[in-house]
């Protein structure tokens, strides 16, 4: 396959030089660059609707996204299924700048029938991968950190309003009858109600963290209530 890059200078913006292509799955994959400051941008967006964002400095990852779900994650695994889309670039400075991140090559080879991704034998994968668990441990628990204190600094004062009705709307559903599937389904259409509020009376995203809570703690009590009430 011969990747067909498109290459658009923006002076203006933050990254003033945009690289796209498209994966023969049908992917679309970009890379933003700003050159004086030494720092790329990796963009892949699925055909499934999946959207993902790396940043990376002098080949130092500084941030991995989900742009979807607004969520910080590890995109290891993920931008490595396309280092061959990446690694088709043909601008070894900037793959220099990426720096050998998700197994992208640091120089450009020409078209894909040249990139050759080295596999290894299976022994040697597994040992890889059990050797990289610890590592994955840490990051796992480093995003979550920074998950925690990116949501927890998007609150605002209404959301904790907005708490308190939940669980005040909540505990009344429940005390009625002591019925877990009441309190379940109470708590998820209270949630709801409220990121409705935000998106048309506030004008604003939801807090993600009042979502996350209210759902998980709602499917809990539809549990509890379906199968042991």
């Amino acid at each position: 396959m011969r990747y067909k890059w498109a290459n658009v200078k923006q002076p203006a913006w933050e990254y003033p030089e945009v690289y796209t292509t498209m994966t023969m799955h049908y992917d679309q994959i970009k890379v933003e660059a700003n050159r004086a400051a030494g720092q790329v941008r990796l963009e892949v967006k699925t055909l499934r609707g999946e959207h993902y964002e790396s940043i990376i400095k002098q080949g130092v990852v500084l941030r991995e996204k989900d742009v979807k779900t607004g969520a910080l994650t590890d995109l290891t695994d993920i931008l490595s299924i396309y280092r061959k889309d990446f690694s088709s670039l043909p601008d070894t400075p900037l793959l220099e700048l990426i720096g050998g991140n998700y197994g992208i090559l640091t120089e450009f080879l020409g078209t894909a029938e040249r990139i050759v991704v080295k596999e290894g034998r299976a022994a040697t994968r597994l040992w890889k991968l059990i050797k990289g668990i610890p590592a994955a441990i840490r990051r796992g628990m480093a995003n979550l950190w920074r998950n925690f204190r990116y949501y927890n600094a998007s609150a605002r004062p209404a959301d904790f309003v907005d708490m308190a009705l939940i669980a005040g709307a909540t505990y009344a559903a429940f005390t009625y009858n002591f019925d877990y599937l009441n309190a379940g389904f109470t708590l998820c259409v209270m949630a709801a109600l409220t990121g409705l509020v935000d998106w048309l009376i506030r004008k604003r995203e939801p807090w993600l963290l009042k979502v996350y809570a209210s759902v998980a703690l709602g499917s809990v009590a539809v549990y509890r209530g379906y199968f042991f009430q």
